[in-house]
This record gives C-alpha cells, structure tokens and sequence, in this order.
C-alpha cells in the first residue's frame, strides 16, 4: 500500500508541472487554458486524495467529484474547439452535476455507518444494500448521466464529423483529439463496472493510476501548435482550405492600410464591420485568420508602426510625444507606451532621443 501512495502522490507532483507547464506555454484563448488547467489539476488532486486518511463519504463525495469535473473539463475541452456554440448546453449540464453532488453528500453524511470505512469496495457495497436513496436522486442521478453522455456523444460525433474538412488546423491535433476521446470512452467503459462487480483492490488503483496518467500526458504532450492558435480552430469550417470569406483580402487593406483606417480615434471592430458592410463577427474571423491577432492588437500594432514611420520625417520634426502619439490614432501618449513596449520593445522617448542625436 505504501507503494500505491508513493505512485499516486507522484501523480500528484506530476500534475503540478503539468499545470506550470500550462501557465508557461499556453497563451490562448484563456477558457481553453482554464479548462486544461482544470483537466491537470484535477487527475493530480484526485490521486493526492487516495494518499489522504478521511472519513469515507467525504472520499466518496470527493472522488465523485472530481470524476464529473473532469468529464465536464474534457467536453468544454472540445466543444471550444470544435463547437463553441454548444459550450453553453455543457455548462448548464455542469451546474446539474454540482448541485446533485451537493444532494448526494447532504443525503449519504446522515448515515454514519459510512464513516471510517477503509475499503472502497466495501464502502460501495454498504451504499447498495443498506443506503435506500429517495426517488428524486435516483432520477435525477439517471438523468444527469445521460445528459452526459449525450453531449460526450454529440461532441464525439461533432469532432469526428468536422475532422472530415480539409482544414489545416483540424489536420494538427487530429490525431490527438481522436485519442482522447477513445481513452475517454475507454475509461467510461472500464470505471462503470466498478461498482457492480467485485473486483480485487489492486486492479482498481492500477485503473485509477492509468486514468490519472492518461488525462496528464495528453495535457503535457498537447501540440504545440495549441499554445498560440488554439482559438483559429474554434472557427471550424471557416477555415477550410477552400472557404471564402464575406469579404476580400483587397478590400480591407484598401480601408485598413490604404486609408489608414487605424488611425481614425474611434476605429473600432463593429464600426470597421459597417464600413465593409459585414458582420462584426466574420471581420473578427478573418482578421484573426489573416493575421494571427484580435482586431485591437492589429489596431495597436499598426499605430505603433506608423508613430515611428511619422517620427523620421521632417514634417513631424516638432511635434512632442503626446502630438506623435495622437497623430498615430492613440487618445494619448499614456495610452501609446503599453503597445509600443509589447510591439517594438522600450519606450518611444528613447527611440526619438535616438533620431534627435
């Protein structure tokens, strides 16, 4: 047994790098990187349990969930991937989950018979036979479960079904996503039996130590490629290689650059979309496929160019940082310095004492 606990509570530390390892690397979207942190974090507290002494049905209560916090991570994992929009139906189902966690626990805590039970199995046991649960928890247990496995299933096949495009971002974590969701499955199938059939208690924790493992290196050997693009996936069909956009490449340079669109005080995404005669939401989509960046960054990015473009020429010659700063569209230099710095590096004042010299 001592040996169990020492290979759960690496799990544990494994976990914890892990996480470091998100933090470091990942950068966005930042629900993604929640719901990663949440995966990592969870299979490592859900080990560290199995090395702590508590009263059973606080191990019970925790165990359980952290299980459905975990399947619930792995479903948002994909659907803001591949299905945003379905992100909202997995939530609610999640807050479900919760609150029949809470029933539960409020329900198995007024048994005391369930307290310092050393064996899982025997703990199980004890709740089929002497533990009569009402009806409502039993239907709403019955419920919450396939509301699970419903939206695993429509994930499932959303992945699938979306993976068949000719995408070049579907085409980098293919292999990947497929994986995790047949370990996922795989898991469910194995775990369920669990409760129904004896079996010895070193099996159970080899399953559990796998199940720990498994969600951990698919969070730590994600592709790389999901650091810093993850969000382009997120537009699934969008970006099929043969997909056109609402409006053309030619047509916004010719307003952003030509026209110098960046500049105006007021340029914003939704005002840009009204111009181009589009929707805000496809302008985001293509700018952010076109250039890597959300529209403010693009905004700043170009302001910042063109302050220093402005600073060499003559005709600018007198004018102070403030001025500068104002001519290349930002409301004032204290809103100039934080995008200067994040885009060219240092402070525009030393560049400019550079050009006076």
């Amino acid at each position: 047994m001592e040996i169990i606990n020492k290979i759960y509570f690496s799990i544990f530390v494994f976990s914890l790098i892990v996480f470091a390892d998100l933090m470091v690397k990942f950068k966005r979207p930042i629900i993604l990187k929640i719901y990663l942190s949440i995966l990592a974090l969870g299979a490592g507290l859900n080990a560290l349990i199995f090395t702590i002494d508590m009263p059973s049905n606080y191990f019970l209560f925790a165990t359980s969930m952290f299980k459905g916090v975990i399947s619930y991570a792995i479903i948002n994992v994909f659907t803001i991937l591949y299905i945003p929009k379905f992100q909202k139906t997995v939530n609610v189902i999640g807050v479900f989950y919760v609150i029949y966690e809470v029933l539960l626990f409020n329900y198995i805590i007024s048994y005391p018979e369930l307290f310092n039970i050393n064996d899982q199995r025997a703990l199980l046991m004890l709740m089929k036979t002497k533990i009569q649960f009402p009806l409502y928890l039993n239907i709403y247990r019955i419920l919450i479960t396939f509301a699970f496995l419903a939206a695993m299933a429509y994930t499932t096949t959303w992945v699938v079904f979306k993976q068949q495009h000719q995408n070049i971002y579907f085409d980098k974590i293919k292999v990947w996503s497929k994986l995790l969701i047949f370990f996922t499955l795989l898991m469910f199938v194995v775990f369920a039996p669990l409760s129904f059939f004896k079996i010895s208690d070193v099996i159970s924790y080899v399953f559990s130590i796998l199940a720990f493992l498994i969600i951990l290196f698919f969070v730590f050997y994600r592709p790389a490629f999901l650091n810093r693009s993850a969000l382009k996936i997120s537009f699934g069909s969008n970006f099929n290689r043969d997909s056109e956009f609402a409006i053309s490449e030619l047509e916004f340079i010719n307003e952003f650059y030509t026209k110098l669109y960046f500049v105006q005080n007021d340029a914003s995404l939704e005002n840009l979309a009204k111009v181009l005669n589009i929707s805000s939401n496809d302008l985001y989509k293509f700018i952010y496929y076109k250039y890597s960046m959300t529209f403010n960054d693009l905004v700043n990015k170009n302001r910042v160019d063109y302050f220093i473009d402005i600073i060499h020429n003559p005709k600018y010659l007198n004018f102070t940082i403030d001025a500068l700063a104002k001519e290349a569209g930002f409301s004032s230099r204290q809103h100039l310095y934080k995008p200067f710095k994040k885009f060219h590096g240092g402070n525009p004042s030393d560049i400019m004492d550079a050009i006076a010299v």
